[in-house]
């Protein structure tokens, strides 16, 4: 008994001299923690050789998980969490930096993902519908948008495509209406409006066309005339037409709008 009480005692002291130890050469191993000054964990998990490995825990101030990382190697599969549990975000970090596809969550559901490269963004990332269809698809090279960037109605038919360089608008601009017809056929050069800027009806009728030298219009009576019509209309409706037209530099902010207006 004398040996049972004598144990009870010093355990306490024995498990915790086992919590963030460090060995002769001031290497970290073993179970390592951190709390805040109200006693609720910051992180927890385990080192070898001053390097986390396995699974590992990080907390928001309030207690709840933040994040739930698998270390293997350099590689640490992370699940990030909001302060009501759910999953916000998952992918892989190699060597600290982002890696592979990273996939984005809203109330438990893919809102979109990204491909990185060391860190920045770098291939294809997507935005997705709440009912799961893509709609929209970007290429990225060195974290700046490059290449293709379209937007797509739910049934996957483009509403606007154009090319991208260097997070610029450079090369052919389209947008299309829900018939597959042309909307607007038109270019930029450097991000600014460039050439001839064609507007076609849903039959797919010329209705007017704008001229632009880099960004400067070359024919405004044309265009203040087709303002004038169209503010007659939307004060006709009320305001409950959205206009594409204000929407060219985010196109899916106009596609979010229109689609709560139907």
């Amino acid at each position: 008994m004398r040996y049972l009480f004598v144990l009870l005692i010093f355990l306490p002291s024995l498990v915790f001299s086992q919590v963030n130890q460090t060995d002769a050469n001031g290497l970290r191993q073993g179970f390592w923690q951190k709390k805040q000054e109200n006693g609720r964990l910051i992180y927890e998990g385990n080192f070898k050789d001053d390097k986390p490995v396995g699974e590992w825990k990080r907390y928001h101030p309030g207690g709840q998980l933040k994040a739930l990382i698998e270390y293997k190697g350099d590689t640490a599969y992370t699940q990030l969490f909001d302060v009501w549990r759910k999953k916000v975000a998952e992918g892989n970090y190699v060597n600290q930096q982002k890696e592979g596809i990273w996939k984005i969550y809203k109330n438990n559901q893919l809102t979109a993902d990204e491909e990185y490269k060391h860190g920045l963004k770098y291939g294809t990332s997507h935005q997705y519908y709440d009912t799961g269809e893509v709609m929209e698809e970007k290429q990225w090279v060195n974290d700046k948008e490059d290449g293709d960037y379209q937007i797509f109605y739910k049934d996957g038919e483009p509403y606007m495509q154009c090319k991208m360089k260097l997070g610029m608008r450079h090369g052919l601009f389209l947008v299309s209406y829900e018939n597959g017809r042309q909307e607007l056929v038109a270019e930029y050069k450097n991000n600014l409006r460039h050439g001839e800027w064609k507007y076609f009806d849903k039959e797919g009728n010329l209705k007017y066309t704008l001229h632009y030298d880099n960004g400067q219009i070359l024919n405004p009576a044309v265009r203040d005339s087709v303002d004038n019509l169209k503010m007659k209309e939307l004060e006709k409706n009320k305001g409950s037409i959205v206009d594409p037209e204000e929407f060219l530099q985010d196109p899916s902010e106009y596609m979010m709008r229109d689609k709560q207006q139907r």
